[in-house]
């Protein structure tokens, strides 16, 4: 009888989990008939279409409780998205291809209204920020873009490009606490467990219910009311990896080196940043062989892809896996959401220096080891 009971939950959740039938009919203009059009759950696709005259039509199985999916185009292997929040309804999308990924028009959702009115609220930062980028192009084509202050200004630490993502998420933390009985708002909460300060985390775990407290989500959301990110004279946290050959070691192994420095790359398999700041890491890391011990500490969606990049590792330049680095405590009580970040640590484990992206990854380096 037991058994018979489980199969029958088992069966239930799994029809549960398929209770409805999405059908969308997606209105696009400025695209080809080359164009392939797929909506996707996670990372799967569930449904695919070439575009026909401007028009597609998707349909798949999805449950009744609203989700985040994704609309998806590729033409000419350019990609296009936007991100829907829906659950077993039949919608329309209107859109220019311009109009992607943040001015979407999506009718027919009784659930994804209040993902619009936060695209509204951050409309004008995107366009400033799309600005900024373009600006940043255009400056890189000259030989000003090579004075490290000019660099800093834009994409340093404290640069326009910080301030603008400083200001996004503003207005997101105030969305999510205005919104916070809405469905959408559980979805956004587990990116912002490193995007802000110990305010809104503290805000967002006493807006909890006693049951929802002790939820992983609200497990994480105490442990951020309780972290920082490090400054100056702040010692490393431990993070448990895998080095290039899947075996289990630490991050604090390689401050057992007597080593002046000790350099902490938080760096992802997939940012184009990251991949273009390796080789610079690598290059420091052989030329003062004595002084700096090099740590690229890699998310990537699998130990298959990470393999790739570890197979780059020297006895200097450790790349090593952190899985489900996002997901762990560790990544929580380092406050660090941006690829690539780099911690300077002197050989004691105290930070020194710490900075973010490839355009000034070099300049830091010469400050401290030299040209």
């Amino acid at each position: 009888m037991k058994k018979l009971t489980t199969l029958a939950l088992l069966l239930t959740a799994t029809l549960q989990a398929f209770a409805g039938e999405i059908k969308i009919t997606a209105n696009l203009t400025g695209f080809t008939d080359t164009a392939v059009v797929y909506l996707i759950s996670g990372q799967t696709p569930i449904a695919y279409q070439t575009l026909a005259q401007g028009r597609v039509e998707l349909t798949a199985e999805v449950s009744e409780t609203p989700d985040t999916y994704a609309i998806y185009i590729v033409e000419n292997n350019q990609p296009y998205y936007t991100m829907l929040f829906v659950a077993n309804e039949t919608i329309e999308i209107n859109a220019n291809k311009n109009d992607f990924p943040y001015a979407v028009k999506v009718t027919g959702s009784k659930h994804h209204d209040i993902k619009a009115k936060l695209d509204e609220l951050q409309m004008p930062i995107h366009k400033k920020a799309e600005a900024l980028k373009q600006e940043i192009t255009a400056l890189q084509q000259t030989v000003e873009w090579q004075n490290p202050e000019v660099q800093e200004k834009y994409v340093g630490t404290n640069g326009l490009g910080a301030q603008l993502t400083k200001e996004l998420k503003q207005v997101e933390a105030d969305f999510i606490l205005n919104n916070f009985d809405n469905a959408y708002i559980w979805t956004l909460l587990p990116y912002n467990t490193t995007a802000f300060d110990k305010t809104f985390y503290k805000a967002v775990y006493n807006k909890m219910t006693d049951e929802q407290k002790q939820t992983p989500i609200g497990k994480k959301y105490l442990l951020a009311s309780q972290s920082k990110r490090l400054i100056k004279g702040d010692a490393f946290i431990d993070i448990n990896v895998l080095d290039k050959d899947l075996k289990a070691e630490k991050l604090s192994n390689y401050f057992n080196k007597d080593k002046e420095y000790v350099l902490v790359d938080l760096s992802s398999v997939s940012c184009p940043n990251s991949n273009q700041a390796f080789p610079i890491t690598k290059n420091f890391a052989d030329k003062y062989s004595g002084k700096l011990q090099a740590v690229s500490v890699l998310q990537s969606p699998d130990a298959t892809t990470y393999q790739q990049f570890g197979a780059l590792s020297t006895e200097n330049w450790a790349v090593v896996y952190a899985e489900d680095f996002t997901r762990t405590d560790a990544y929580i009580q380092y406050q660090e959401n941006a690829t690539p970040t780099f911690l300077l640590f002197d050989k004691t484990g105290k930070l020194i220096d710490r900075w973010t992206g490839a355009l000034i990854h070099q300049q830091k380096l010469e400050q401290y080891l030299g040209k």
